[in-house]
């Protein structure tokens, strides 16, 4: 979406901290200029607010699991400070002491203490709902848990010459140790598996199966405007209106204005959902589901707060379909390799599907050779038409493909895939997904409010100490027009604008609650290990770094960025990208994936991952944006 978001992490880790000293401000770091203990990690504020005991329907939490989700809301908010949205310490985390400028807090502390509170909650809720509805950790996550364990005992503490319980003390506070962080994974995980049964189960309508796909230009030119400045555009969108021989030739022309400056932003395709765009913008979502529209329909609809649009009906765009479900495992090979490193690709994977007794064998061979690194990338996959590279997916689509066939076929963009078949399942496009978790957020949100549980600690909170060198928000920081939002669970306010300053903890609770739902909990847990360390070490830069293997359309990384970026309009929605992967670059990292994770570090590039709605009228469709801050 070519829109500035503040991002939102959604796993973090748990601490267990001894108090600070008040006043305790100098930050000691090794020779290697690391930080040597978890305070110097996080500053001299967060431990302030860990160790409180918290009680959910009289049952008394583990310390150890509010704190997880203390410093989660920590490094969850530090990312706004880190973009310039809020004060921010030296270290880029929020200033908890300083002032909250809006109504209802009095410093950023005490709004950090009831975003964390209500992410605990929801926590609590999610379990509990998850226990009555009989919904229990699969044994394969267990596995995926034994596994993230014993690479963290094995891999990351091992390398930090470091045992376990140190290594999770250092990064997630003093007292935690193996066995109490794994209860708190464990629950964690759990929160992910009923929000994706309740995905599952969810019944959407026809409407929202099928909704509008919408090509538009927006000439900006709202309520507030000057006459001069109305006229022209209503007499630009027209001209491009009576320019079209056809919403194919909406594209170019649409190009050609963007480039010569006159569109607020240069357009693209949108799926319209109902109710996901701002009030003001009523025209815009009432004339696409106008029962009359036709698909190639063309007009120009006005909107008070965003300006004239000209809009084109590609018609309606399918969120659920039923697609191939493929095992495989790659073999790193590509075309550009000598031909001894594809020989011996071939050779491993020929390997592999003849130890194969069935294509059950597959995922333990498969998860074995990924963690040896033989394998770049392996898991479970579905497969819509036109979002993978083409040999994979013609193997997909064969014809007569049969349940349990396994092959090896060849992708010269990436090499050898040992490849299973596992039959024809239900897709549903992140976007739709998106619809069932806010219902199911809203109704949390509900409880939370109505204070339907006995939620609570007996323990107060004093204010934060002073931060080194604490930095004020500079005026420039919030965008002085607004950012068109047809996704309300975006951290934007009611104009569009971000909410560094004055958006509620219910809005906050709805962005990191639909981020939960699908995440690939065990691989986040690490990043953020990364994140951490990262983050003190290179001024506040919390990317990950990670690439997903697929190449902007533009040709350029996603930091390009254009004069025009500072107004922006409607896109595509990219649904479940990881919104910290700012300093993306074009070569593939591999991914590895767990059973049921969706890898797609080896998808078709240029393709969005999670976009099962691509237009097969619409060879233009996708948005290729060299713009697109996320």
């Amino acid at each position: 979406m070519k829109m500035k978001k503040i991002s939102t992490i959604i796993l973090a880790a748990a601490v267990s901290a001894s108090v600070i000293l008040p006043g305790a401000t100098a930050l000691a770091y090794n020779e290697n200029g690391e930080p040597e203990t978890f305070e110097e990690l996080y500053g001299n504020q967060l431990v302030n607010y860990l160790n409180h005991q918290y009680y959910f329907d009289g049952e008394a939490i583990p310390v150890n699991e509010s704190n997880f989700y203390f410093i989660n809301s920590f490094l969850e908010l530090g990312n706004y400070a880190n973009m310039g949205y809020t004060p921010a310490t030296t270290l880029n985390y929020l200033d908890l002491a300083a002032d909250y400028p809006g109504d209802g807090y009095g410093t950023w502390g005490d709004y950090f203490v009831e975003y964390a509170e209500n992410s605990l909650e929801m926590s609590c809720i999610l379990c509990k709902r998850a226990a009555e509805e009989g919904v229990k950790l699969s044994d394969d996550t267990l596995a995926d848990i034994d596994s993230l364990m014993e690479s963290m005992k094995t891999g990351n503490a091992a390398s930090a010459n470091m045992t376990l319980d140190e290594y999770l003390q250092f990064y997630y506070g003093p007292g935690n140790d193996e066995v109490n962080f794994r209860k708190v994974v464990e629950k964690y995980y759990l929160t992910d598996a009923y929000s994706k049964k309740y995905c599952e189960d969810y019944v959407y309508s026809d409407e929202q199966k099928n909704p509008p796909y919408i090509r538009y230009a927006l000439f900006y030119a709202p309520e507030s405007a000057d006459q001069t400045t109305k006229d022209t555009a209503l007499a630009d969108a027209t001209a491009m209106k009576d320019a079209c021989t056809g919403i194919d030739s909406l594209t170019d022309l649409i190009d050609t204005a963007y480039a010569d400056g006159k569109l607020y932003d240069q357009g693209g395709d949108v799926v319209l959902f109902k109710g996901q765009i701002t009030p003001e913008a009523e025209e815009f979502e009432a004339w696409a589901y106008d029962s009359s529209r036709k698909k190639g329909d063309i007009d120009v609809v006005y909107d008070p707060e965003w300006g004239y649009y000209v809009v084109g009906y590609l018609g309606t765009q399918e969120q659920i379909s039923f697609v191939p479900n493929i095992r495989y495992a790659l073999f790193y090979a590509p075309e550009t390799d000598d031909q001894t490193n594809k020989d011996n690709a071939l050779k491993a994977a020929q390997a592999m599907k003849d130890a194969c007794s069935s294509i059950n064998d597959l995922t333990g061979l498969a998860k074995t050779a990924y963690e040896n690194g033989t394998v770049r990338d392996q898991g479970d996959i579905l497969v819509p038409k036109g979002q993978m590279v083409a040999k994979f997916e013609e193997w997909a689509y064969g014809e007569g493909r049969t349940e349990g066939e396994m092959d090896i076929i060849y992708a010269p963009e990436y090499g050898y895939f040992v490849v299973g078949y596992l039959g024809i399942e239900k897709s549903i496009t992140d976007s739709l997904k998106q619809i069932a978790l806010k219902e199911l957020s809203d109704s949390i949100l509900e409880e939370i409010n109505a204070k339907s549980h006995d939620f609570h600690t007996d323990e107060t909170y004093g204010p934060a100490p002073a931060a080194p060198t604490a930095t004020p928000v500079p005026d420039e920081a919030i965008p002085t027009g607004p950012d068109f939002n047809p996704y309300p669970t975006d951290p934007t306010d009611a104009s569009g604008n971000p909410t560094g300053q004055n958006m509620s903890t219910a809005d906050v609770l709805v962005v990191v609650f639909i981020t939960l739902a699908g995440v690939a909990i065990a691989a986040v847990i690490v990043i953020l290990i990364m994140y951490a360390v990262k983050n003190n070490k290179n001024g506040g830069n919390t990317s990950s770094g990670k690439s997903d293997g697929k190449k902007n359309d533009s040709g350029k990384g996603k930091n390009d960025k254009s004069e025009k970026s500072e107004k922006k309009a409607p896109a595509k929605k990219k649904a479940s990208r990881d919104e910290d992967e700012d300093d993306e670059d074009e070569d593939e990292d591999f991914i590895g994936g767990s059973d049921d994770d969706d890898s797609d570090a080896w998808k078709k590039p240029g393709k969005d991952s999670d976009d099962d709605d691509s237009d097969p009228d619409d060879a233009d469709s996708e948005d290729s944006d060299p713009d697109d801050e996320e």
